[in-house]
């Protein structure tokens, strides 16, 4: 398993045990000092199994952080499984994690063994540069390949539209570990699910939602197999969810995020069946045992989690409303809660099997 933690002073010794890096204890603390002084560079250590096996450099290209480009120290020869997962774990952290909406990086005879891995997870060759790498003592070009938001294979966001908003699901080949709905007009969150919009052309320069128009939230048959396996899944069902088609979710859901309480309270949730409703009372009481007493304080704990689901829909928090029947609390906002329940109150569909 590959792993990625930002460098210390104290890794200098193993790092030099390891053949990362050469020099003096002194002189290596001093280095490592200026990387956590410099702004523009990133300098993190890739472990495999906690044994520090790559040093790798994301240095700023411009000043909103924008584009990064990748060096990687690798010391010994690894298998392509290896550097597969590590280019996948450092493209996670660049695009996803750290926000970057562009990731680089020189391919040559040095490193061939990377073109491969990045092919894969979905850079494309930008250009030649020449004579850009100094090997062994000799100039040589190197390809300079790139990878967008959008176009990584292992980790993506999709978007769909229903009546009054959009539906953003985000998550990898094996998990969805994220369902949250808009409205057109709603700023989209800063970071790997706005660089992914921004690319789709389907925000403002505002980072707004765009209205439906001219077909901008479709996708043709080829863009949806390009998604993680899991999302592309997520998009179909959910698609078909709002187009009356289905009434039911089966994917694979991450809801590691919620504590034990919370997870609780959404596996009473998924129990809910479609067009039906509960109230946060009804929860807490299923929780509590039948406790009346402990119930109503668990009522506010339950909302909470609501608010927390990181996959509505397929956990369907729209379906619990307030003791009186009023809709409220639905963190994406009432008037997507009441399209919600509205849709599954008119509507007649056949359940996923």
């Amino acid at each position: 398993m590959v792993t990625l933690d930002k460098i210390r002073l104290s890794d200098a010794k193993k790092l030099r045990s390891a053949g990362l890096v050469t020099g003096s204890l002194t002189m290596i603390e001093d280095e490592f000092r200026t990387y956590v002084n410099f702004a523009q560079i990133d300098v993190l250590v890739a472990s495999i199994d906690e044994v520090p096996a790559a040093l790798v450099k994301l240095y700023h290209l411009d000043r909103n952080r924008c584009r990064v480009h990748l060096k990687v120290v690798i010391s010994a020869e690894l298998s392509d499984d290896v550097y597969y997962e590590l280019m996948d774990r450092i493209t996670y952290h660049a695009l996803v994690e750290s926000g970057y909406h562009k990731l680089t990086v020189n391919i040559s005879s040095a490193n061939s063994f990377f073109e491969d891995p990045c092919i894969r997870l979905g850079y494309i060759q930008e250009s030649v540069l020449f004579d850009e790498i100094d090997n062994d003592g000799l100039f040589e070009d190197a390809g300079l390949f790139r990878i967008l938001s959008a176009d990584y294979r292992n980790y993506n966001v999709c978007f769909v539209p229903f009546d009054i908003g959009v539906a953003v699901i985000s998550g990898s080949n094996s998990v969805i570990n994220g369902i949250r709905l808009f409205r057109f007009g709603d700023r989209l969150p800063g970071g790997f699910i706005l660089n992914v919009a921004k690319q789709l052309r389907i925000v403002d320069r505002s980072g707004c939602l765009l209205a439906p128009a001219d077909d901008i939230y479709s996708m043709r048959d080829e863009d949806i197999k390009l998604l993680p396996d899991e999302v592309a899944k997520a998009y179909k069902q959910v698609s078909d969810y709002f187009g009356k088609r289905s009434s039911r979710f089966d994917l694979n859901l991450d809801l590691s995020s919620g504590t034990e309480f919370q997870q609780r309270v959404w596996e009473e949730i998924s129990r809910i069946k479609y067009g039906d409703t509960r109230s946060y009372e009804d929860i807490a009481l299923l929780i509590s045992g039948g406790d009346k007493s402990k119930a109503k304080n668990l009522t506010r704990a339950v909302g909470n989690a609501c608010s927390d689901n990181p996959v509505m829909l397929a956990v369907p928090c729209h379906r619990v409303i307030g003791k009186d029947g009023k809709l409220a609390g639905f963190s994406a906002g009432v008037e997507v809660q009441d399209a919600l329940l509205t849709l599954e109150a008119f509507s007649y569909v056949t359940s996923i099997i």
